[in-house]
């Protein structure tokens, strides 16, 4: 009887252990497909605090550079209010999509809000790169910008093209900006001396740099035909 329990022992431990190996390749496929999905699927909001939060901070952001305006330079109070008004409309519309994504997941949702926070980081940031030239915070700006330049290239996660052009209308945006505040120096006769030295002395950098990484954004944008909406949905599972 002892031998025929043995056998019996033995088959049952056979197909725990193959149904555990069933178990690890399923959980080891799981993870190979959250891996193959772009950074834009991987980024839809599954906990609330990842859609409110930063509309809300961008909201913060914008007040904070009307406060500043208001404190340290008053003659920069409509620039700064219009870049006030930039981040809280950004701010409403990158909340209702992150929401709708956090309500209805989908690869669509993912998409329109990954296209939503491309223009909304990107006028928020147009938007604070012009008031800083306004008002001579050029040093801080440059900090930033390349900051978030390193974190873009040192990403393993290839940029959409539609995130690539969002960078060259960003760049070329503040290159006009930046050529202007460089005319309107130039040519107004109520520009105090130092802000005109600032404007047009900053102009001569920040237009050759904006124009050169809006072309080469606009280049690489070109080369990539990848089609967001083809692969299989993923995330609604």
């Amino acid at each position: 009887m002892t031998s025929d329990r043995r056998p019996a022992d033995d088959d049952a431990r056979a197909r725990d252990d193959a149904r555990a190996d069933d178990d690890a390749h399923a959980d080891d496929d799981a993870r190979d497909d959250a891996e193959l999905e772009p950074r834009w699927v991987r980024r839809t909001p599954i906990l609330p605090e990842q859609w409110w939060a930063p509309p809300a901070g961008l909201a913060v952001a914008a007040l904070a550079v009307l406060a500043i305006g208001v404190w340290l330079h008053r003659a920069a109070l409509p620039l700064a209010i219009v870049v006030c008004v930039v981040g809280l409309v950004g701010a409403v519309v990158l909340a209702v999509a992150g929401r709708h994504a956090y309500w209805s997941p989908g690869r669509a949702a993912a998409w329109r809000l990954h296209r939503t926070r491309v223009v909304a980081w990107s006028s928020a940031g147009v938007a604070l790169v012009v008031f800083g030239l306004a008002i001579g915070a050029q040093v801080v700006l440059i900090g930033l910008v390349v900051a978030g330049t390193m974190v873009h290239t040192l990403r393993r996660d290839d940029p959409t093209r539609f995130e690539l052009r969002g960078r060259a209308v960003a760049s070329v945006a503040v290159a006009v900006a930046s050529a202007v505040l460089a005319i309107v120096a130039l040519t107004v006769p109520g520009i105090d001396d130092r802000s005109a030295a600032r404007w047009s002395g900053w102009g001569l950098l920040v237009v050759p740099a904006a124009a050169v990484v809006a072309l080469v954004s606009w280049r690489a944008a070109g080369r990539r035909d990848d089609d967001p909406l083809s692969a299989p949905d993923r995330t609604a599972s």
